[in-house]
């Protein structure tokens, strides 16, 4: 009856219906089957009872008496590998239309049940409605939904497509589970519309604009790792694709987010049982704070910037052509879809070219995203944003260089100990503003930083240590005029290639947005877009294909 699924990750008999977040908003998710809940289910479409014999002798029949399932019985019924192997295997929630590259083609997943990929599309998700759309009338769609906001740049406005578009993407990377950054929606004061802009993808992908409670604040700095891993594994049990932690204030650094952004797979005990099921690490990451927040060198590594930039004093008193725009989008689901579509086709009608910037720890998404934007006319996604760790991003580095820059003003060439540094930086105000000196906590914390610091070049300047010898409390630092040596034949000798890669370093240079509108005029209508893809392939009663399953095995096999 496409009721009851058997989980291939967390092991386990479930349903698909309506589930609630922290914030009491709704969405579609997996819900484990309690026997309870599997005895109500299960005597929908059965009567369960005993075989009785009555009477005795030549006499004796056997009769059959109701009797409802105890619970004992039916949790032995869920744990049983007869149910197991004779249910639908399934591994994964759609929300939305989802295009695919599957043998080689390009398809969609099934509404209801998908053998294909063990996925379940719910049977009222939007539909892509425009299969004709022109690049023309996409970009005027995108446009239409970005123009509004206060986004600082034109390559804010890049990232925030960028981050609309993503989620639509997963299907054409080699895995479902290759990683995407995280998007991060940062203004410069309360009001400017960060999460009303983070918002949006939400409403297309999920139907409302879901919300979780922010990572860290001003009160607690950041949130328990203990309760931040509850949440990420509620969300794997619960099937979801998307995370936004809105409004983060402070510091913010935790670990177990850091990790979960780039890590393919997700593992952790469930509460009150014995089990560590392995996950698929599907889900996408944004983020939402003003100006003041800061954050480790490693999620701004690993983040793409959209900033929102509010110039008025009231902002309250702001006008807006569509004043309820989430309501417009949340109409034109499919209108959006069929436009995020149509770049998808383009970038694949050109061949699907590689982005041109490489994005070392999202390299499938650099690619794809990557090459979707720039066949469609924008800028690369993956350009770094050096403005948005300068403002209060990635604080740590920001105030080293700041650091490295005063030392070697004051002492170049010239051996200086932890305690000078100290003193000089006790003449600045503006850096290292959240340590107290005076704390031995925070003269270990400084230590650490600067032994983390060692070797590294900031603003053409090094920090060696004098002597490694010496006991890490005696030694002395230099800071010297040296820029990065890229040359790995002191490292690899004769058996490095000289005209190697060497990083890619030229691909970090910024493309050039001088004079870029966000429409462009002179776009080339595509011809007739052909029908979709057939979806109905290799695919009959919703139930899993044996020739299309060898097919799967023989692929693996290759």
């Amino acid at each position: 009856k496409n009721i009851l699924f058997f989980r291939n990750d967390s092991k386990e008999v479930v349903e698909i219906g309506k589930l609630k977040n922290e914030k009491e908003q709704n969405y579609t998710g997996f819900r484990t089957v309690k026997p309870n809940r599997f005895i109500t289910l299960a005597e929908k479409f059965i009567i369960p009872g005993d075989l009785i014999v009555v009477g005795s002798g030549a006499n004796a029949t056997v009769e059959f008496k109701p009797k409802s399932m105890t619970a004992d019985l039916a949790n032995t019924v869920l744990q049983s590998p007869i149910l197991e192997d004779s249910l639908l295997h399934i591994n994964r929630i759609f929300t939305v239309p989802l295009p695919i590259i599957y043998d080689g083609k390009l398809t969609f997943p099934k509404k209801g049940y998908d053998g294909r990929f063990n996925s379940w599309l719910p049977y009222n998700s939007p539909e892509i409605t425009n299969t004709e759309m022109s690049l023309e009338e996409t970009k005027k769609i995108v446009h239409e939904m970005f123009k509004e906001f206060v986004l600082k740049s034109y390559q804010d406005y890049v990232n925030a497509i960028a981050g609309l578009i993503t989620p639509f993407l997963r299907g054409l990377y080699p895995k479902f589970n290759c990683r995407t950054p995280v998007f991060f929606y940062l203004a410069n004061r309360e009001r400017a519309g960060k999460d009303y802009l983070a918002g949006i993808t939400g409403l297309v992908y999920e139907g409302a604009a879901l919300e979780e409670p922010p990572i860290c604040n001003s009160d607690m700095k950041w949130t328990s790792d203990d309760e931040l891993r509850k949440k990420i594994l509620s969300a794997f049990l619960a099937g979801r694709k998307r995370l936004h932690f809105a409004n983060n204030k402070g510091y913010l650094d935790n670990a177990v987010f850091e990790a979960i952004i780039t890590s393919e797979k997700y593992t952790d005990r469930i509460l009150g049982k014995n089990e560590s099921p392995i996950f698929d690490n599907e889900l996408e990451f944004s983020l939402s704070g003003n100006v003041g927040i800061s954050f480790t060198p490693d999620l701004a590594n690993r983040s793409r910037f959209a900033r929102l930039f509010l110039e008025i004093e009231d902002a309250n008193a702001r006008k807006f052509e569509r004043p309820n725009l989430h309501k417009w989008v949340l109409e034109n689901r499919g209108l959006i879809l069929s436009a995020i579509y149509a770049l998808v086709r383009n970038w694949i009608e050109k061949g699907s070219p590689d982005g041109s910037v490489n994005f070392a720890s999202f390299p499938e998404w650099a690619r794809v995203c990557g090459g979707i934007m720039e066949a469609a006319g924008y800028d690369s996604p993956c350009t770094p944003d050096r403005e948005s760790l300068t403002l209060g991003g990635d604080s740590e580095t920001m105030d080293m260089k700041m650091l490295f820059e005063l030392c070697y003003e004051k002492r170049p060439e010239m051996p200086i100990t932890k305690w000078q540094i100290r003193e000089i930086i006790g003449q600045e105000s503006e850096i290292f503003s959240y340590l107290d000196f005076s704390k031995r906590s925070d003269q270990t914390k400084f230590g650490n930083k600067i032994t983390k610091f060692v070797g590294r070049i900031l603003s053409d300047i090094k920090m060696v240590v004098r002597d490694s010898s010496v006991r890490s409390s005696r030694q002395e630092f230099i800071f010297t005029k040296q820029k990065a040596d890229i040359d790995k034949s002191k490292i690899f000798g004769d058996f490095y290639n000289k005209d190697g890669n060497v990083g890619n370093l030229d691909n970090l240079s910024t493309l050039n947005n001088k004079n870029k509108d966000f429409i462009k005029n002179d776009i080339d209508r595509l011809p007739t877009l052909r029908k979709l893809p057939n979806n109905e392939e290799n695919c009959e009663n919703n139930t899993p294909n044996e020739e299309v399953e060898e097919k799967k095995e023989e692929n693996k096999t290759q």
